[in-house]
């Protein structure tokens, strides 16, 4: 390596000591500028834990010609497909190369190291890509131009050296490589993306924008490989949000694969801490005490039952209307009350005398004795978010705000992140969700909200999670969508997506109650996969809580969905459907309930909660990867 490098002309002494760093070490290969310039890279190391564009210098150089350097690099490595997977530029880092290595702003991907700390910081760095990526990604990039040469520390000598025609033609793969590439863990899926995906990570929205697609087409990945992709470029905050509590801590995990040293320039929390945390900063008083907000509702629906039972009798039908429909869209009036289309509850039919009803007998009680005991719902709580934002903007706004599942927000949540991002037609909001996987009642029209997003959507259609066997049987399952999708027009379904992992095996049981415990206990027994591997998703909380008591008396270890990071534990995970929105699993173990009666003879509250069952199903089972147990409890 050492005679390689002398006889590159031009090349001083020091930059062959750094260079051999890498030459060192196994599966690492470096790139040469033969004419360097001050606005490229002087070379670039490839190796497992990722691509470093080398810049040789004495000072850190002036943020301008780092933007540069970095643009040039991007470019460089920009449309290398390898099958279905192309690189992903923007996770390539600056590596200055001192006498001595200085603070730099590590946040914007530039690192800064010596004689001393490259091999460290090079070899240290987790995993990003297998050797053999990282020989033909190094050997095609050194082809696209005659100025670049490239040195390898592979054993196998290389023949030729790799066009930019042989890394696009998928037959380069074989089928079992391309098999175990696509099944990779999302932590390995940091470096290389489909094309479509990659398009989507760096178009250019001059507003909000809206990320849809079915269940395992990748919008999350997509969502945070541009929020690194941000990161990399510009020095504003972030802010990634869900209704799902506990999903940005998921997603932070994953993020911090991407961009390990943003800090605190991006945030992920749920929505509700959000708002909370806000309203406290900003001295504004509110009063949350759920068990007052529970007393409230039901001495009004005690007045309101005898009306309004006999359109439907099960109260949280009510109080799902409260909440979702005239609180959770903000009306204030019984005349707008009136004028609404109630989006995913039109089959009870309320009419202008059954609405007025629910005005004057249950919302107007409720809201009395909220105000009687001066306690906030959540409602109020987002509204008072809403209103402070609009009158005084935040003094160090975020440069982009992302919201994940966002079919499960109320308009008014809608409204809030809008206003977050600034409020204006121009900010930076990505709004991601898939309507199909709705798991709270009602719906919207994303137009309702006032958020312009016209040009600026997309449709993920290629499933990259699900196994051929699980994907076709999740896709049976009947989920409607009550949520518009994109410019208002219906959403892309699961079953119509093209998926790409062959295999699976799905296995439906139909269970008497008193056989589930066993049924489920000899289930994750019996699958032989490791615990770190398996999900067990229930439809509500005691439910969960009722599968983990019984496997853990089973000698079965477990973890709760309510505090799982994305982290891996040999532990088996534990939760419900709304706790495992957004993630996936290799196996996945869940159990619903079959009705005794045929759907057309269902009631129109009935099939409204049937539809809103046939969603969370299709959640539950589309997180599954390779294996997925259904066990159908029989009324």
């Amino acid at each position: 390596m050492e005679r390689k490098l002398a006889e590159i002309p031009n090349l001083t002494a020091e930059w062959r000591r750094f260079l051999s760093v890498p030459l060192m070490e196994p599966g690492w290969h470096v790139v040469i500028d033969r004419r360097p310039s001050t606005d490229r890279a002087g070379a670039f190391a490839i190796g497992p834990t990722g691509v470093y564009a080398l810049v040789l210098t004495e000072i850190t150089p002036a943020a301008e010609r780092l933007q540069r350097i970095r643009t040039h690099a991007e470019d460089t490595f920009a449309g290398l497909v390898q099958g279905r997977s192309q690189y992903a530029p923007h996770m390539l880092e600056l590596m200055l190369l001192m006498p001595t290595a200085t603070v730099v702003d590590t946040s914007v991907g530039i690192r800064s190291v010596d004689e001393s700390s490259i091999r460290r910081t090079l070899l240290e760095t987790e995993v990003a890509m297998s050797r053999g990526r990282a020989q033909q990604l190094a050997s095609t990039v050194a082809a696209r131009a005659q100025r670049f040469e490239l040195i390898s520390t592979s054993d196998a000598p290389v023949a030729k050296v790799a066009t930019t025609e042989d890394l696009f033609d998928p037959a380069q793969l074989q089928e079992g490589e391309r098999d175990a590439a696509l099944a990779r863990p999302f932590e390995e899926w940091t470096t290389f993306l489909d094309p479509e995906q990659i398009g989507l990570v760096n178009r250019t929205f001059n507003g909000p924008a809206r990320f849809s697609g079915p269940a395992g087409t990748g919008k999350s990945v997509v969502a945070l490989h541009r929020m690194a992709r941000f990161a990399k470029r510009n020095p504003g905050r972030m802010l990634f949000t869900s209704f799902v509590r506990t999903l940005p801590g998921y997603h932070s995990t994953s993020f911090q694969r991407l961009a390990p040293r943003v800090g605190d320039r991006a945030e992920f929390v749920g929505l509700h801490a959000w708002t909370t945390r806000f309203l406290n900063d900003r001295q504004v008083r509110f009063n949350l005490d759920d068990t007052s907000v529970d007393t409230a509702f039901n001495l009004a629906w005690t007045k309101a039952r005898t009306q309004l039972a006999p359109i439907e009798s099960d109260l949280r039908y009510w109080r799902d209307e409260l909440n979702r429909v005239i609180k959770g869209r903000g009306i204030t009036t019984l005349a707008e009350y009136q004028k609404i289309e109630r989006s995913g509850r039109n089959r009870i039919r309320l009419d202008d005398d059954r609405r007025a009803a629910v005005w004057t007998l249950l919302y107007e009680p409720y809201q009395e004795r909220l105000r009687d005991r001066h306690v906030d719902d959540f409602n109020d709580v987002i509204r008072k978010a809403i209103t402070t934002l609009r009158s005084t903007p935040a003094e160090d706004p975020y440069g982009l705000v992302v919201v994940d599942e966002v079919q499960d927000f109320t308009l008014m949540e809608l409204r809030l992140v809008h206003q977050i991002a600034g409020g204006r037609t121009d900010s930076q909001l990505l709004l991601v969700g898939d309507g199909q996987q709705q798991v709270y009642p009602g719906g919207w029209r994303l137009a309702d909200a006032g958020i312009p997003i016209i040009g600026r959507g997309a449709v993920l259609r290629v499933n990259y999670r699900n196994r051929e066997a699980i994907h076709q049987y999740a896709g049976r399952i009947d989920a409607t969508n009550s949520v518009g999708d994109l410019d208002g027009e219906p959403g892309f379904v699961l079953r119509d997506t093209e998926v790409m992992l062959p295999g699976g095996r799905v296995v439906t049981r139909h269970l008497r109650r008193a056989e589930v415990n066993d049924a489920l206990v000899q289930a994750v027994a019996e699958s032989q996969r490791p615990h770190a591997d398996l999900a067990v998703i229930a439809l509500t909380k005691k439910e969960a809580k009722d599968y983990q008591e019984v496997l853990e008396s089973a000698g079965i270890p477990t973890l709760s969905l309510e505090k799982h990071d994305g982290t891996a534990h040999e532990l088996v995970k534990v939760g419900t459907v709304f706790r495992a929105k957004g993630m996936d699993f290799r196996s996945v173990f869940h159990l619903s309930v079959q009705s005794a009666k045929p759907r057309e003879q269902l009631t129109a509250g009935e099939r409204d909660r049937a539809e809103l069952a046939d969603r969370q199903t299709m959640v539950a089972l589309s997180r599954a990867r390779d294996f997925a147990w259904h066990g159908v409890i029989v009324d």
